[in-house]
């Protein structure tokens, strides 16, 4: 008599959990390098010195240059330059906008 499901089936549901979880996620680079072109999808909110780019809840970037006109509160699209040096204080490094659009529409 069997009871419960077999292991080959929690085998495969556990596989195919797995994927799932791991497709779900941005495929961002362990800590992107100084001088490298990124871009990123996220949340503009406000930081201590410039603005953050928050877009995983564990991962933010400081952004410097010129926002267009974006705001805290907007979903955008920023690609850019990781700076090697800047006054920005927080977030894991600050992307340098080279261009910057609605979230929907990458530059």
């Amino acid at each position: 008599m069997r009871k419960g499901p077999s292991m080959r089936r929690l085998v495969i549901i556990g596989a195919a959990l797995a994927l799932a979880i791991v497709g779900c996620k941005n495929n961002l680079p362990a800590k992107p390098k100084p001088g490298e072109t990124v871009t990123y999808h996220g949340e503009i909110k406000a930081g201590a010195e410039c603005p953050l780019l928050i877009v995983e809840p564990n991962r933010s970037f400081s952004l410097s240059g010129d926002l267009r006109g974006f705001k805290v509160g907007d979903k955008v699209c920023v690609r850019g330059t990781v700076a090697e040096m800047s006054i920005c204080m927080a977030g894991e490094a600050t992307i340098a906008v080279s261009a910057i659009a609605p979230e929907n529409s990458c530059p």
